[in-house]
């Protein structure tokens, strides 16, 4: 009976843990381009309802440099606001980049109480705007440096979720059978009644 009660009480835990997966997605808001196209990377923090508040993250957002040149980098979520700056007091925000990664780090100045009484669940913790400078598949993942929660300790990703960007070359639509055929049969129009014309 003892074995039984452990069991369920075992499954109960691990049930619970799993109910608040935490989890960073990457989104971008489209999977093909063109050359000279601007795509925007979302970088999204989910599952924070009923766990700690985020506090502080030191990321690490990887991408095929030969495809993308970064353009512009816009911290916080464009409709709910920056959720590590919920007072607008500030956070201490840094980035750095090197060919092909590129390092967001962001420390909240907000009370602990203010974080977990008022941050969303789910939130943008930033945006990239990069645009496509090449032909190719290009793959963008994150690696975590350091997550922490409002008290300053270790918050633990589940999952992070990469995505891909496939850049094409422009399609340049070719004319139709038809719209030659009549451009072609006006010049010969022309063509007659300037021959007709000169031979008089």
């Amino acid at each position: 009976m003892k074995k039984f009660f452990a069991s369920l009480l075992a499954l109960g835990l691990s049930l619970s843990l799993n109910a608040n997966a935490i989890s960073i997605d990457l989104i971008a808001d489209k999977t093909t381009a063109s050359i000279g196209d601007n795509i925007e990377l979302q970088v999204r923090i989910s599952g924070l309802e009923g766990a700690s508040a985020l506090g502080s993250y030191d990321v690490n957002v990887h991408y095929d440099s030969d495809l993308f040149s970064i353009s512009n980098i816009t911290w916080g979520d464009a409709i709910q606001g920056n959720q590590l700056d919920l007072f607008g007091f500030g956070s201490l925000q840094d980035n750095s980049s090197n060919l092909g990664w590129l390092t967001m780090l962001e420390v909240s100045f907000d009370e602990i109480a203010d974080l977990e009484s008022l941050q969303a669940g789910e939130f943008t913790l930033f945006s990239i705007l990069l645009s496509a400078i090449a032909l190719g598949s290009g793959d963008f993942s994150l690696t975590t440096n350091a997550i922490g929660d409002a008290y300053g300790q270790d918050l633990f990703i589940d999952t992070i979720n990469s995505t891909t960007v496939n850049v094409n070359a422009v399609a340049v639509p070719e004319p139709s059978g038809v719209l030659l055929l009549l451009v072609g049969l006006i010049a010969a129009a022309l063509l007659r009644s300037r021959l007709s014309r000169s031979s008089k």
